[in-house]
Protein backbone atom coordinates (compact mmCIF):
# COMPACT_ATOMS: atom_id res chain seq x y z
CA UNK A 1 0.00 0.00 0.00
CA UNK A 2 2.76 2.54 0.89
CA UNK A 3 4.72 1.45 -1.63
CA UNK A 4 2.15 2.54 -4.23
CA UNK A 5 2.49 6.10 -3.53
CA UNK A 6 4.94 8.95 -4.35
CA UNK A 7 8.48 9.49 -2.56
CA UNK A 8 7.10 13.01 -1.60
CA UNK A 9 3.68 11.49 0.22
CA UNK A 10 5.32 8.67 1.70
CA UNK A 11 7.42 11.37 3.55
CA UNK A 12 4.59 13.29 4.30
CA UNK A 13 2.69 9.69 5.68
CA UNK A 14 5.53 9.58 7.77
CA UNK A 15 6.25 12.82 8.94
CA UNK A 16 2.17 12.80 10.36
CA UNK A 17 2.37 9.39 11.84
CA UNK A 18 5.58 10.92 13.92
CA UNK A 19 3.94 13.96 14.69
CA UNK A 20 0.42 11.89 16.03
CA UNK A 21 2.76 9.88 17.74
CA UNK A 22 4.84 12.87 19.42
CA UNK A 23 1.14 14.66 20.16
CA UNK A 24 -0.04 11.76 22.06
CA UNK A 25 3.69 10.91 23.57
CA UNK A 26 2.81 14.23 25.47
CA UNK A 27 -0.84 13.95 26.25
CA UNK A 28 0.05 10.54 28.09
CA UNK A 29 3.19 12.17 30.13
CA UNK A 30 0.92 14.92 31.15
CA UNK A 31 -2.00 13.01 32.03
CA UNK A 32 0.29 11.35 34.34
CA UNK A 33 -0.22 12.31 38.73
CA UNK A 34 3.37 12.22 38.80
CA UNK A 35 3.34 15.16 36.19
CA UNK A 36 5.09 18.68 37.22
CA UNK A 37 5.53 21.80 35.11
CA UNK A 38 9.03 22.85 35.42
CA UNK A 39 8.59 25.16 32.37
CA UNK A 40 11.74 27.51 32.62
CA UNK A 41 9.74 31.01 32.03
CA UNK A 42 7.13 30.41 34.32
CA UNK A 43 10.86 29.74 37.00
CA UNK A 44 12.06 32.74 35.74
CA UNK A 45 9.10 35.01 36.41
CA UNK A 46 8.32 33.77 39.40
CA UNK A 47 12.21 34.12 41.05
CA UNK A 48 12.11 37.69 39.34
CA UNK A 49 8.51 38.29 41.29
CA UNK A 50 9.66 37.07 44.38
CA UNK A 51 12.97 39.34 44.29
CA UNK A 52 10.91 42.33 43.95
Amino acid sequence: MIESLDPFQQLLLGVTIVGILMILLVIFLTSSQNFENTDRLKKIIDFLEKRN
